[in-house]
């Protein structure tokens, strides 16, 4: 979309850049677009738009086009996955996998958030008996859809710079924000990027034969061929003479490309575009949410409002509640009340520490689904949330866990395994040094392959942590005798012994922008006594003896060092 890297990961099929994100990320970033700097243009790829646009120019960030007079530069591109091969390919690359997100599949979701928003529709395509039978089926089934233009140019007017200018500029006069353009590759993707800009829209989506299928003059195959990848063939028998070249002749040839000239690139640093003015609104205690936020502060004032700020872009998809715990912060953290209303904000008199913290605001999270623990100096993608409760959605998953990353973009270790004697000596002797050495010899996972897909985790750092709102009931008050080290180890611990999982979502992504440093200089530290306290509760008085010598051990061997980073969750 633009020459960074998006904070999502992509495939890239020569040059075609394909952006791997679900579909509640899809429209939230269409309609974030409508005030958004710079018009977004969407197209979706599959075998076809990879014969057409593979070897051309590059697809980073617009198609390959004629160049004409005007702006083209702002015109940003998300190109979604489409076609059974290329989702196949994502999920192979990848090792997770991702939705088919066809103009087709989208195109009803966005109509019927364009109605309750109130977006002014303009549809660009198809013939003027279309148009009227897309009008009337719109009616019935959308009555309060603004449709504000509907243009059926013939393709003597599209080749023609100065007919396809005109046009431009009609679409423009009526003032239309989310256009429909549905030419068929790749002349929809060519004028879009020629003619996007000079139209006004703030969203351009490049959705192939959607005005047919609305107007229902040309039924989808039906479910079974969509859910077996045989839709192409579906659709090669309904109108062989029109689509066998491309099925037959063209798509093979893609098929290669795509078998050979695929790979994966991961997520990028960069912040999800942000719509300015458009935040939604938390929800009042006593109102089912579906996520309850419990945020524990202690002099954050300078890190709340970027987080409560991408919670609000969050809030514009699911209904959540926010409370905040403050420790008594001197800082004025807690004078944001007046500018955020809607936040319930709990001040508890003391320096209660993070278990504590969370023990006060867990009578108040009811009624919701999940329960998101957050540290206040993350920043939330718009789409984590809804990526960490699509992985709580999995039989048995109790907790998800995201990616964390530090303030230059990099992949924090979050993912820890069960403390032992074995890790614990081992993480002495070697540190951070030998990353792929066995699990059994280091508590931290440092295997970036292990950050690249969804699994089961013992635990993870509690910076971010969703629970299943049933199992939190269940398992009750955090252990408050921990302070700094083994809250969440001893929270995923009761997890797992209650039958459920610690599930790692790499997909949900926050940043965490605090300094993650501290004093760690001794075994009288709380880090390390609160490391032992667990150990000997879980494996009795000699094995946490032992324990204590192999903490001692790496204490000794890192006395040179001044300081030592801190997990992100510590910092604050």
């Amino acid at each position: 979309m633009s020459a960074h890297p998006p904070p999502w990961p992509r495939m890239l099929v020569d040059q075609v850049a394909v952006d791997l994100i679900n579909r509640e990320s899809a429209i939230s970033l269409i309609f974030d677009a409508l005030t958004a700097p710079g018009p977004l243009a969407v197209a979706s790829a599959n075998l076809d738009h990879i014969h057409h646009f593979g070897a051309g120019d590059s697809w980073l960030d617009r198609p390959p086009a004629v160049s004409v007079d005007g702006p083209t530069a702002d015109l940003r591109w998300l190109t979604l996955l489409d076609g059974f091969p290329l989702v196949r390919k994502a999920k192979t690359l990848t090792g997770r996998k991702w939705p088919k997100l066809s103009g087709s599949d989208l195109i009803e979701p966005i109509l019927e958030r364009a109605a309750r928003d109130g977006a002014r529709i303009g549809f660009l395509g198809g013939s003027v008996e279309t148009h009227g039978q897309l009008t009337e089926a719109m009616d019935a089934r959308y009555p309060t859809l603004e449709i504000v233009g509907t243009w059926a140019p013939d393709r003597s007017e599209l080749t023609d710079m100065a007919a396809s200018a005109r046009l431009a500029h009609a679409i423009r006069d009526a003032d239309v924000e989310i256009l429909v353009v549905a030419l068929g590759k790749p002349r929809q993707e060519n004028w879009i990027a020629q003619f996007g800009v000079a139209t006004g829209a703030r969203v351009l989506l490049a959705f192939g034969a959607v005005v047919d299928f609305l107007a229902g003059r040309i039924p989808r195959a039906p479910q079974w061929a969509t859910n077996d990848g045989l839709e192409w063939a579906w659709r090669l028998a309904r109108e062989p003479r029109r689509l066998g070249h491309r099925y037959l002749i063209e798509g093979p040839p893609a098929m290669l490309r795509l078998v050979r000239r695929s790979r994966a690139v991961a997520a990028g640093p960069t912040d999800l575009p942000r719509a300015p003015g458009r935040r939604g609104r938390f929800v009042p205690n006593g109102i089912r949410a579906t996520v309850t936020i419990v945020i524990v502060t202690h002099k954050s004032a300078s890190d709340l409002h970027t987080l409560i700020d991408g919670l609000r872009l969050a809030a514009l998809e699911h209904p959540i509640r926010l409370i905040i715990v403050d420790n008594r912060s001197s800082n004025g953290t807690a004078e944001f009340a007046p500018i955020h209303s809607d936040v319930h904000l709990i001040r508890s008199g003391g320096d209660l520490g993070y278990a504590e913290g969370i023990n006060v605001a867990l009578p108040l999270v009811d009624p919701c689904a999940a329960v998101l623990l957050l540290d206040p100096d993350l920043e939330v993608r718009p789409d984590t949330i809804s990526q960490l409760l699509s992985a709580l959605g999995d039989r048995g998953v109790g907790a998800v866990v995201p990616t964390i990353l530090d303030r230059d973009g990099a992949i924090y270790p979050s993912l820890r395994r069960e403390p032992s004697l074995t890790r614990a000596a081992g993480d002495a002797i070697f540190g951070s040094h030998f990353p792929s050495r066995p699990g059994f010899l280091t508590e931290i996972d440092y295997r970036p392959e292990d950050y690249a897909t969804p699994w089961d985790v013992d635990w993870a750092t509690g910076a971010a942590v969703l629970l299943r709102s049933t199992l939190a009931r269940e398992l009750g008050a955090w252990n408050e005798e921990h302070i700094l080290f083994s809250e969440e180890a001893d929270y995923c611990r009761k997890i797992r012994a209650s039958g459920h999982r610690v599930r790692f979502e790499p997909a949900a992504v926050v940043t965490h922008r605090g300094s993650g440093s501290g004093t760690v200089s001794s075994l009288g530290t709380p880090m390390s006594v609160n490391r032992i306290r667990y150990v000997r509760r879980s494996h009795g008085a000699v094995y946490a003896g032992l324990f204590r010598c192999a903490v001692a051990l790496a204490d000794m061997l890192r006395s040179t060092r001044a300081r030592q980073r801190i997990p992100p969750h510590l910092s604050t």
